[in-house]
C-alpha cells in the first residue's frame, strides 16, 4: 500500500471513487499504463490535479513514464476497502429509494441493500428489486448488529426524526438526499446529497464554458 499523507483534503477524496472506476475499467480493456493527461481525457478531470491527487497517497508513477493501471487499481480499491462487503439499508421507499433499490450497486457487487423501511403501509411488504420492505417502526427489530450505513430518501421534513432513530439503532454512516444539516452524535458520519445544488453547479460551469469560448472564437469580417 502507498503511504499516504496525513491530510488528504476533502475534494481529492471526493474523487477517488471516480479515480477507482475508471481505472478498474481500462484494467478490463487490457491497459497497463497511463498518462495524467489521458486519464483527464477520459474522466473530465485536469492532469494537474490528477497528478497533485495522486501524490497525496505516495508515489504512484514516475514522471514520463505515467502510472501502472495495475497499481492504480490496488492502491485505491485498499484505499475504498472493497474487497470488503459492506451490507446497508434504505429508508423512503418513494421514487428515488425505489430506483436505488432496482439498481442496487450492479457496478459495485461490495455494496449491498439489505433491506429497506418505510413508513407508507401500502409499501410494506411489497420487495423492490428483490428486497424485503419493512415498517420503520420496525427498524431495530429487523436490523442487524453487522449493518451500521443507511442511505436515507425521505422529505427533509422527515430527515431529523428517521436520523435520530437510525442512531439509536446503531448506524454510524448515513447518505441522505435531504441537503438540510441535521444535528448527530460525534461517532456519526453524514454526507449529505443536494441534487438541486449539483445540479445549479454544473449549469454554472457549462455557462461559464460557453461564454469563455464565445470571447475566443474568432470575429468574422465583415463582407
Amino acid at each position: 500500500m502507498q503511504t499516504t499523507k496525513t491530510h488528504v483534503s476533502k475534494a481529492t477524496i471526493n474523487r477517488i471513487p471516480l479515480y477507482y472506476r475508471a481505472v478498474r475499467q481500462l484494467q478490463q480493456e487490457g491497459i497497463r499504463r497511463i498518462r495524467s493527461h489521458r486519464l483527464s481525457e477520459i474522466i473530465h478531470i485536469p492532469s494537474a490535479t490528477i497528478r497533485r491527487d495522486f501524490s497525496s497517497f505516495g508515489e504512484m508513477g514516475k514522471s514520463g513514464y505515467g502510472y501502472s493501471i495495475e497499481t492504480l487499481v490496488k492502491a485505491f480499491g485498499q484505499l475504498l476497502d472493497v474487497d470488503s462487503a459492506e451490507a446497508m439499508i434504505l429508508v423512503g421507499v418513494g421514487g428515488l429509494g425505489a430506483a436505488l433499490m432496482q439498481n442496487n450497486f450492479r457496478r459495485n457487487p461490495d455494496l449491498n441493500i439489505v433491506m429497506a423501511f418505510d413508513s407508507d403501509p401500502a409499501k410494506v411488504g411489497q420487495p423492490v428489486g428483490g428486497i424485503p420492505v419493512y415498517a420503520f417502526a420496525t427498524l431495530a427489530a429487523h436490523l442487524e448488529s453487522t449493518i451500521h450505513t443507511a442511505i436515507v430518501a425521505v422529505p427533509s421534513s422527515a430527515q431529523t426524526a428517521v436520523i435520530n432513530q437510525l442512531e439509536a439503532a446503531g448506524i454510524s454512516a448515513i447518505l441522505t438526499f435531504a441537503p438540510q444539516p441535521v444535528a448527530c452524535r460525534p461517532e456519526t458520519t453524514i454526507r449529505y446529497i443536494d441534487l438541486t445544488s449539483e445540479l445549479q453547479s454544473l449549469l454554472y460551469t457549462a455557462h461559464q464554458k460557453q461564454h469563455a469560448t464565445k470571447m475566443t472564437l474568432p470575429k468574422q469580417k465583415a463582407r
